[in-house]
């Protein structure tokens, strides 16, 4: 947990290591207290989904 804390590895990779899947590592990092979003503002994390919901929406156009 620590290397993920640190950045070291990726989260796929910290499941693979502990034998588990993502969901359950997803439940290790909040009892670690560990975010899936270390390096992002709220204002970056509010941009990337406005710029998903644009491409779902473009999507669903076509």
């Amino acid at each position: 947990m620590e290397l993920l804390r640190h950045h070291d590895i990726s989260a796929g990779r910290a499941a693979k290591l502990l034998g588990i899947d993502r969901w359950q590592l997803s439940y290790l990092m909040d009892v670690y207290d560990i975010s899936p979003f270390p390096d992002h503002t709220r204002e970056e994390l509010e941009r990337e989904v406005a710029y998903a919901m644009h491409a779902m929406h473009m999507l669903e156009r076509n």
